[in-house]
């Protein structure tokens, strides 16, 4: 199995320096606009190809239209689902076939009578463009559930086409926790998967569909069935295209502790493997496997189990490509099932990725969709209702530069705002590991709309690599977050290197501390190289692998520091 490293959630942005400089982008505050109610556990919405209807899979197996102005129904496939219904089965996504208008083709996925996960295949009737025909369905893939009983959660799932008109399919790790059959990392299975299959031979007997000539692993052989795209997943209940670019945004259930995105570049080959259940977001899983793995791709965000800064069960959305909201534009949200918070990622033009929190939105948001028109909506499984993603307005204060240094005894941080409106203060939140926060000062605003410059000094930090973000607070209460700097203020080290040129790959390592991770970053700050649990002390010695002459940043991950230090590759 051949896997590929990305960027992951420390790699946010490093200079070859202790600080750097970026303006802040505008932050949107977003809303949920009411369209319509009256749905019943409704767990995906998709715009038809063409028609731009919107089509909402309720559980109990019923799809309905919304036309702009009222629901219907289109078709009910509940005779085919497990019975009785609950938790996380039933009927869970709809994807259209990109020619859906003169095909008439449309698949579902869902659990079927055994509570298997289930590939359908139906169409709509040829001359009511408002119903489908039951009768036309046709299964293509049934995945069965392990345990015994089988376990009824983890099922995935969303359907979505791909721009190469091949149908992907994300699949759960079969259930119960911490995938007690390591499903997710076996190759034989498809569970805990994102797969890649051709639905275009509208196949009437089997084989009912074909595998893509381009999928990672066609090797005879190999124990690792065709159908698979990517590998290590445990619940990846939605993710997206970026229709503008083809990235792939994959957001994935935790088990205990985290919740994690993913991103796959369009363009970048497959075959990669996400890391569960060796791994939980960017951090070694307790009852992982073994031998724990070290060529896995992290994920570019994650957020830890808690109801103020993180949540419990994360609903991925999509980039926004819109035009109504041009503050919105270029965003993946995100959102948590459990708590109101969401989140707004986006790349930071270096190779990393910033991401902001809004809290006090509304929580049990199960899945979004996308308009023709790239409109976000969103649909609430609690209530039955279906919104339009708004955006109400931007933060109050728009930062140009966020900067922090190192001076001997503290961190000096200085911050100018473009503009402000009804600024009240600035929050500083610190950081030992880039995701969970703590106030350690305030700032009141000048409330100048034109804009301030602002410092603080922030003494008794650790040292080593921390973090700071400031939490924007408006005079209505609302609080918003800038990106995340990273100084590193590690003086007398207890991680030395060398040396500094290398010409022959060979790093070498002195160390008092036992090191869990150690990472190569190049100068666009992505990670091109990880090596995990050393669980090293004294010396030893670090094979390279070739890679390009330049600059680059070696990082240790320590039991209580990091430390980082530049050296160049000949």
């Amino acid at each position: 199995m051949r896997n590929i490293l990305r960027n992951n959630i420390f790699a946010l942005v490093f200079g070859f320096g202790f600080f750097w400089t970026k303006t802040i982008h505008a932050q949107p505050v977003l809303a949920y606009q009411v369209v319509t109610s009256g749905l019943s556990n409704p767990v995906d919405v998709v715009a038809a190809p063409v028609d731009g209807r919107l089509f909402i899979a309720q559980q109990s197996g019923l799809i309905r239209i919304w036309n702009g102005t009222a629901l219907s129904n289109f078709l009910n496939i509940n005779s085919v689902l497990t019975s009785p219904l609950g938790g996380e089965q039933g009927l869970l996504s709809v994807a259209f076939h990109p020619d859906y208008n003169t095909n008439r083709y449309f698949f579902v996925w869902y659990t079927n009578s055994t509570g298997a996960m289930t590939l359908g295949r139906y169409r709509r009737n040829e001359t009511n463009p408002d119903i489908a025909d039951l009768a036309s369905g046709q299964v293509l893939l049934t995945i069965a559930k392990p345990g015994s009983p089988y376990f009824t959660n983890h099922n995935g799932g969303k359907i979505i086409f791909g721009a190469d008109g091949f149908l992907y399919i994300s699949t759960g790790d079969g259930g119960s926790g911490g995938d007690p059959f390591n499903s997710a990392q076996n190759g034989a299975s498809l569970l805990g998967k994102m797969l890649r299959i051709d639905v275009n031979s509208f196949a009437t007997s089997a084989p009912f569909y074909d595998i893509p000539a381009s999928n990672p692993f066609l090797t005879l052989g190999d124990g690792i069935r065709d159908e698979i795209y990517a590998t290590g997943l445990r619940n990846p209940w939605r993710w997206s295209f970026d229709r503008a670019n083809g990235d792939m945004w994959i957001a994935d259930v935790g088990q205990l502790l985290w919740e994690e995105v993913n991103w796959l570049p369009a363009g970048t080959q497959s075959g990669v493997n996400y890391g569960w259940k060796c791994y939980e977001g960017t951090n070694t899983y307790a009852g992982g496997c073994s031998p724990t793995l070290t060529d896995t791709v992290a994920p570019i965000f994650e957020y830890g189990h808690n109801s103020t800064t993180g949540g419990f069960s994360i609903t991925g959305g999509y980039v926004y490509r819109g035009t109504e909201f041009p503050a919105l534009q270029g965003y993946y949200l995100c959102t948590d099932f459990v708590s109101p918070n969401l989140w707004l990622i986006r790349p930071n033009g270096v190779g990393g990725f910033t991401s902001v929190q809004q809290s006090a939105v509304l929580s049990n948001i199960s899945s979004y969709g996308e308009g023709l028109d790239g409109t976000l909506y969103a649909i609430r499984r609690s209530n039955g209702t279906l919104y339009k993603v708004i955006v109400t307005s931007v933060l109050p204060a728009r930062l140009q530069s966020f900067t922090g240094n190192a001076a001997p005894g503290f961190n000096q941080l200085r911050w100018n705002s473009l503009q402000e409106t009804n600024t009240q203060s600035f929050f500083i939140e610190y950081s030992t590991n880039g995701t969970s926060f703590t106030r350690v000062g305030e700032v009141a605003a000048t409330g100048i709309a034109t804009g301030s410059a602002y410092e603080f000094k922030h003494s008794g930090a650790q040292s080593g690599t921390v973090y700071y973000r400031l939490a924007i607070a408006d005079a209505d209460g609302s609080v918003r977050y800038s990106e995340v700097i990273t100084i590193n203020s590690t003086t007398g080290a207890a991680i030395k290197i060398w040396p500094n040129v290398i010409s022959n790959r060979l790093l070498q390592v002195e160390t008092s501390e036992t090191i869990r991770q150690l990472e190569l970053i190049n100068s666009n700050g992505a990670v091109v190289f990880r090596q995990r649990n050393l669980s090293s002390t004294g010396r030893f010695t670090t094979n390279l692998p070739a890679l390009a002459s330049g600059m680059y940043i070696v990082r240790f991950f320590a039991n209580n520091n990091t430390f980082q230090e530049k050296i160049v590759i000949q």
